[in-house]
């Protein structure tokens, strides 16, 4: 059984009352500032993160220096997943993307409580499902859909991981998570803007219409969605308890 929500982290909140208890005792609220790389590539770690408002951009990083982005994690889920499902490292870089607070536990409480016990296993197990759909369909869009309709969904996946419309965010940052050049994601802000959907500032970009960014993706947001219950649910508590 589980309380009503008791913190902004969806799987924390999802957690059964004895569990989160003996949790809470254990957190540590950290403030994860932006470009902080919390896991190397091919590295472990000792903890493990719940973000709260901070936002994780999981890497591929190429010999050459150049990166993309192949999954985000933020209040829906943790960062540290392949380390509970048995992996000794991570085969990505973890770097924070949007500044913020989260919750970090020493690794081996979490594994405590994984190894022994259903509750704790399904709920990493569905978080795991739903990055995993989340990664896939990201490969499908990038082959089919033009830089435009990528900047939509980046922004939208942003948005559905923090409060406000406010995507603080400069062009060059954006390119670099979408793996194209700086001047395309420019092109691309700018008929946006003149579509009424967005205004730019200087590092700055705010969502003035949501329903029309929806729509530019088109149905491959909605397919995202539909594969991830857990990501914006306005309960995600409930949401859990049902797979539990």
């Amino acid at each position: 059984m589980v309380t009503t929500q008791r913190c902004e982290n969806h799987i924390l909140n999802a957690l059964p009352e004895p569990i989160y208890e003996d949790w809470q005792a254990h957190f540590e609220e950290v403030y994860l500032p932006e470009g902080q790389v919390l896991i190397e590539s091919g590295q472990s770690s000792a903890h493990v993160y719940f973000p709260l408002d901070a936002i994780v951009s999981w890497q591929y990083m190429l010999e050459s220096g150049d990166c993309t982005e192949i999954a985000m994690v933020g209040r829906e889920g943790l960062v540290g997943l392949y380390l509970l499902l048995g992996h000794n490292s991570n085969p990505n870089q973890g770097v924070v993307q949007t500044g913020g607070r989260a919750i970090r536990m020493r690794l081996h409480l979490v594994l405590n409580s994984f190894n022994h016990g259903p509750e704790v296993q399904r709920l990493m197990l569905c978080f795991a499902q739903s990055l995993i759909h989340q990664m896939g369909q990201g490969n499908v869009f990038r082959q089919h859909h033009n830089i435009e309709q990528q900047l939509c969904r980046m922004l939208l996946m942003i948005l559905d991981r923090q409060s406000g419309m406010q995507v603080h965010k400069t062009h060059e940052a954006l390119s670099q998570l979408l793996g194209v050049r700086r001047e395309a994601v420019s092109l691309a802000a700018a008929r946006l803007m003149k579509e009424g959907l967005i205004r730019y500032t200087r590092g700055s970009i705010e969502v003035l219409d949501r329903a029309g960014l929806e729509q530019q993706v088109c149905e491959c947001y909605g397919v995202v969605q539909q594969g991830q219950p857990p990501l914006c649910h306005a309960h995600p508590a409930r949401f859990y308890t049902d797979t539990i």
